[in-house]
């Protein structure tokens, strides 16, 4: 049984997607220079639908998950669906989809507190020009997670995409992908990802760059070491869709250099539970993260952290799927540092490629 409506933490994560996507909607064609700002004063765009769909997803997990702590990119405070233009809309969507899965619900209800990662919209700069390459992310984790081992602890994670009309979601190790109207009909389709990739030749490598200059010039330096070993690249513009492709097989790895937990914590999961090697940026935790009190490890920790871990270790991670700091470079026998790296691949060979060359 696919477990959307039933397993408690994603069933909860269906309605955040829920409210997102709606609002996505309702506010794609009401952007305008008002609604729209820079960051950085660039192209690190933010908008009033990043802010107010954050604010949603927040009173909502107070209401639903009143124990758990929820992280997002914006820190924007709660708001109720009460409280905004069309809201009462959304809050009819939720009601009648619990009604339709409410047989399938299950009464159980971890008891462990969680931290839900959330990214309201991932891949704003396309939301804003109107590219349909744009998603709600939400990955959760236990809270009593190390954050000096990013690859521990996760428990769901659940990416939307609204314009291409696609769901993928993971739970206890299986993961999904499924067409939009699943998160309001549990009898939707839903296609279980089984580690296999689309039925062509060639090796195909996802990507980001940052949008300071600096940090591009490393990425555009990297991406020449990394292109030795691939056939052809593919930028998206959302952390979330790409890795969510790898997850799906459509494109054979992703890396990226300084991904934010909140940037991962959907995408990773999926395709860590599709059967991917998964490396999650070794400081992806030694930031200020808004909205959120998270431990951070002291300077020793994180120096241990960046560093990584030789021989078993590394084996044994590589084994389960999930890498324990960083793989040694093939032929080698040296760590590769990669403090900043996030890494999927679909098998051992180009993970290792991409650890040592990223």
């Amino acid at each position: 049984m696919i477990p959307l409506f039933a397993d408690p933490v994603l069933d909860v994560a269906r309605e955040t997607a829920l409210i997102a996507t709606q609002r996505m909607l309702a506010w794609a064609d009401r952007l305008t220079a008002a609604t729209v700002d820079a960051k950085d004063g660039g192209n690190d765009l933010v908008t009033a639908a990043d802010a107010e769909i954050e604010a949603l997803v927040r009173h909502h997990l107070t209401v639903r998950r009143p124990g758990d702590t929820m992280v997002g990119e914006e820190g924007a405070a709660a708001r109720a669906l009460a409280d905004v233009e069309g809201g009462e809309q959304v809050a009819e969507l939720l009601v009648q989809a619990a009604e339709a899965g409410a047989g399938l619900r299950s009464q159980a209800n971890p008891g462990a507190a969680l931290v839900w990662h959330v990214d309201p919209i991932d891949g704003t700069v396309n939301f804003v020009r109107g590219i349909e390459h744009f998603c709600f992310s939400v990955g959760v984790r236990l809270a009593s997670a190390d954050p000096a081992s990013p690859d521990d602890g996760w428990v769901a994670g659940l990416v939307a995409a609204p314009l291409l009309d696609r769901v993928w979601f993971a739970v206890d190790g299986r993961a999904w992908a499924a067409p939009l109207a699943i998160l309001t009909d549990p009898t939707a389709a839903a296609r279980e990802l089984d580690g296999s990739g689309a039925p062509a030749s060639g090796r195909v490598v996802a990507t980001g760059f940052g949008y300071a200059a600096e940090r591009r010039a490393v990425q555009l330096a990297a991406l020449a070491r990394v292109m030795e070993d691939f056939d052809d690249v593919r930028r998206c513009g959302s952390a979330a869709i790409d890795l969510c492709m790898a997850a799906e097989g459509r494109v054979n790895a992703y890396y990226e250099r300084g991904l934010g937990v909140y940037d991962y914590a959907g995408g990773a999961y999926i395709a860590q539970c599709a059967g991917r090697f998964v490396h999650r940026r070794a400081d992806s935790f030694l930031r200020a993260d808004t909205g959120a009190t998270i431990a951070v490890p002291d300077e020793e920790t994180a120096g241990t952290a960046a560093r990584g871990t030789a021989g078993d270790d590394v084996e044994a991670g590589l084994h389960a799927g999930t890498a324990v700091g960083s793989a040694p470079e093939a032929g080698t026998g040296d760590v590769a540092p990669a403090p900043e790296l996030t890494v999927v691949a679909d098998t051992r060979e180009r993970f290792e490629v991409l650890l040592a060359r990223g």
